[in-house]
């Protein structure tokens, strides 16, 4: 079987312990072909890693920054350098402090990273600084750098359970929001009696990428037990909807504008910059568009 000429989205149970990248390999060693995943998840973090197959690797740029939904918990009274409780501790707050921490503070101080925030990535992280990612420079150089904030969207915090110092939250966010700097930020901003709390990411799972939940996912025991044959079955097509992008059906004439580099003949009504996925007549998406003045700039040729 010719794995080269399949294509589209595969989501895996990544479990606890596993790189995203050790992923990927597993595929990569049993399919023969491209394989990137779709939004890293901390090593000692498990859930859904969807990962793009062959040359579904094109559409990762344009899922990688939806939504995110997690369960995390944070323990309060510790920051450690890689903002979770797998690094080096450099602050804890004395015991009494936390006797005195009362769960409406924690309950108030979360809801206030509701909304559009700035927000400083970890150390070490997967967040690129001249063209490596931090956790290299902060591993093998020594070097801890703080990039300056990103806006970020957080939608909701839902508290699932306080019993102190252990707090349990669901996150909804934008792509791009580190947990683990949630929990070191949430810590710094709990004071008892002057004294600042802290706070580190006791666990992480996520739950949901995209449209990808946990009911879509393989898991990785699972993919690593199939043959070549059997993943098959597990992979998605792409289509526009899984893109969250309107659906353009093309004449064949303008597929081949589009194969020769020249964008089609078509003209449409929608906002300036709106992003559209132009299919064949099958629904097979050929390209990824671009509305500008009425017509259609070709982004990406799949």
């Amino acid at each position: 079987m010719n794995f080269q000429d399949i294509s589209g989205i595969i989501v895996v149970d990544k479990p606890e312990g596993k790189t995203s990248t050790y992923i990927d390999n597993i595929l990569k060693k049993k399919l023969r072909t491209k394989v990137g995943h779709i939004g890293t998840i901390d090593v000692f973090a498990s859930g859904v890693l969807p990962l793009a197959i062959s040359k579904a690797t094109k559409f990762i740029p344009y899922i990688i920054d939806k939504d995110r939904e997690y369960i995390a918990e944070i323990l309060l009274g510790k920051r450690t350098i890689t903002d979770d409780i797998t690094g080096e501790e450099i602050y804890s707050c004395p015991p009494d402090v936390l006797k005195d921490l009362r769960e409406e503070e924690v309950i108030s101080v979360l809801k206030k990273f509701e909304g559009i925030i700035e927000q400083v990535p970890p150390y070490f992280s997967a967040k690129k600084y001249m063209g490596q990612p931090l956790y290299l420079w902060a591993r093998e150089k020594g070097k801890f750098l703080e990039l300056t904030p990103s806006k970020v969207t957080i939608y909701r915090i839902d508290i699932i359970k306080i019993q102190i110092p252990i707090v349990k939250i669901r996150v909804i966010s934008s792509g791009g929001m580190y947990v683990r700097a949630l929990a070191r930020d949430v810590g710094d901003s709990l004071q008892v009696n002057g004294v600042k709390v802290g706070g580190t990411l006791k666990s992480l799972r996520r739950i949901r990428c995209s449209i990808f939940t946990e009911s879509d996912a393989i898991p990785a025991d699972v993919i690593k037990n199939s043959t070549p044959e059997e993943i098959k079955k597990y992979i998605k097509k792409v289509t526009p909807e899984m893109l969250d992008m309107r659906k353009i059906i093309l004449r064949e004439q303008d597929i081949q504008r589009i194969k020769n580099g020249a964008p089609p003949k078509v003209k449409i009504q929608g906002a300036v910059g709106e992003y559209c996925a132009l299919c064949d007549e099958s629904s097979n998406i050929v390209a990824i568009g671009k509305v500008k003045n009425s017509g259609i700039i070709v982004k990406r040729v799949i």
